[in-house]
């Protein structure tokens, strides 16, 4: 067994550096925080997914990557059949929180 553990390529130093510093109680409380804060990046209640104007949201989910919700779009083309109500898609987005705002990931087209 190696004597240290590295830390991820994708941590900040200060966090590579700092964190094996901290006795086992602050490592712990860190762990327990960190779980809450991915819980609360994930974890999405329903009404707060609000459809856009010329949006349908057909479902609502939770994955263990994030909301995934599924929804139908218009294009905003002035002369687009979606401007008649016949929106596209479907298609699948994963949302999670990303400070106090909702980011929304274009995960493609679902089939119908």
């Amino acid at each position: 067994m190696p004597t240290r553990l590295s830390a991820p390529d994708q941590l900040p130093q200060y966090l590579a550096e700092g964190v094996p510093k901290q006795d086992d109680e602050s490592l712990q409380a860190l762990q327990d925080w960190i779980n809450e804060l991915l819980a609360y990046r994930r974890d999405i209640a329903t009404e707060d997914i609000d459809a856009g104007e010329d949006e349908s949201i057909e479902t609502i989910k939770e994955s263990s990557e994030g909301t995934v919700v599924i929804k139908k779009v218009s294009c905003g083309k002035d002369n687009c059949k979606c401007r008649r109500g016949e929106l596209h898609g479907p298609y699948k987005y994963v949302v999670r929180r990303k400070g106090d705002n909702l980011k929304w990931d274009y995960k493609g087209s679902v089939p119908e």
